[in-house]
């Protein structure tokens, strides 16, 4: 054989040799490599799966506090709309009582705040997330529940005129306007309390899935039980059938009315009286609420002033928030004939001022000054009503009145 095939088959035979060496080099470095890929993933995993169950315990225990508050809210909302048409309105001697409207209004409104607090707290129990999509789930089913509240107290305050009541320690007026939601017809009302209960009952279709699903999780997430439609739906306080009939209940429901009674429950003249002969102020609460017809035979002697002014409270004793109520003063000079005329300025004034007044609750009425000369007689007549048309209902009256037989001292 010649020596150039020889040298030849030698290197290609050389060749072979170096490249299968190479081969298994690359064989073993990738099944080490592989090795420690595998045992590190295993090690991570056996590390996170230890997170994730103490995740999840403190998930559960967190989650069952919102879950359990839920639920009393629910029962509360349930026993408020099986009572709701049977409450009465309860008046307290010589004082202003609860009213069946505003029981109603305290329990809606405790019910949307407590709903959408709940609401909020299962939002900010994540991150960290818990296995699965319980979290996401939990608040789902806690802001749709919180929706339906809320559009339930929108549906009775517009069928019955109401509003929500101010949060205590928040800013108020008493010349701040107190206006209810739009009055819509039973027909509406029940309409839109029955689609609340649709809510409610989804609600609670997607927590039993989230409950179910919560279990089943590699480290078990067990939460309570939460239904605010009880089995049988269809005789659930809070179920579609039940509260679609709740809007006819509640406006068959004669203290649920508006009844309108502003009542002047205490009038006072400064500088203070030396003697008075009138009747003063009439009317001892809203249990024995009364109206004067006249000023009284004798006058209230007042001491040498240029101004008196009305220090008066009105009494809202009805069942309506009343607003833009207007009180007026009037002061007309009273002499007998032939008696010279006063200044100019001291003549005769009026003036007046609008307020408030929450049904329930009595405000201060802050009234100017009105001018008066020395030795001569003055009618003062304090008076309250309620704005032309804003009435509603055919029960109570819209105001009251005051009237003195003022002396000024010369």
């Amino acid at each position: 054989m010649p020596i150039t095939r020889r040298r030849r088959k030698r290197s290609v035979s050389g060749r072979t040799r170096r490249s299968r060496g190479r081969t298994a080099l690359w064989v073993v470095v990738i099944a080490f490599t592989v090795v420690v890929v595998v045992g590190s993933l295993a090690e991570i995993n056996a590390q996170s799966a230890g997170y994730r169950a103490s995740i999840n315990t403190g998930y559960s225990a967190l989650a069952s506090r919102v879950v359990i508050e839920s639920n009393q809210t629910g029962r509360q909302l349930a026993t408020l709309v099986n009572e709701a048409p049977n409450l009465a309105n309860i008046p307290l001697p010589n004082a202003v009582g609860q009213t069946a409207r505003s029981e109603i209004q305290q329990g809606l409104d405790r019910a949307v705040t407590d709903s959408a607090r709940q609401a909020t707290e299962a939002s900010q129990l994540v991150p960290p997330y818990p296995t699965g999509n319980v979290g996401a789930g939990l608040t789902g089913v806690m802001a749709t529940r919180a929706t339906a509240v809320a559009r339930l107290r929108t549906a009775v305050d517009q069928m019955l005129g109401m509003s929500p009541l101010p949060i205590a320690g928040s800013p108020s007026s008493t010349t701040t306007t107190t206006s209810a939601a739009p009055l819509q017809s039973p027909e509406m009302a029940s309409q839109a309390m029955r689609a609340a209960g649709v809510l409610i009952q989804t609600a609670d279709a997607a927590y039993r899935l989230l409950a179910s699903d919560a279990r089943h999780q590699p480290t078990p997430i067990r939460l309570p039980r939460s239904a605010w439609v009880t089995s049988p739906a269809a005789d659930a306080a809070l179920g579609p059938v039940r509260l679609a009939a709740f809007a006819p209940s509640l406006n068959a429901s004669v203290p649920l009315y508006p009844f309108h009674q502003l009542v002047l429950t205490a009038v006072g003249i400064s500088p203070a009286a030396v003697a008075s002969g009138g009747p003063g102020t009439v009317g001892d609460g809203c249990a024995a609420a009364a109206q004067t017809a006249g000023p009284g035979p004798a006058p209230t002697v007042l001491p040498p002033t240029g101004t008196v002014t009305v220090d008066a409270t009105v009494t809202n004793c009805g069942t309506v928030d009343e607003s833009d109520v207007e009180a007026t003063q009037t002061l007309t000079l009273a002499d007998p004939s032939g008696t010279a005329l006063p200044p100019a300025g001291a003549r005769g004034a009026s003036s007046h001022v609008k307020v408030s007044v929450p049904a329930g609750s009595s405000v201060a009425l802050d009234l100017p000054p009105l001018p008066v000369a020395g030795g001569h007689l003055y009618t003062l007549e304090v008076s309250i009503s309620i704005p032309f048309g804003q009435q509603s209902g055919p029960y109570g009256s819209a105001g009251s009145s005051q009237e003195f037989l003022l002396q000024i001292s010369g």
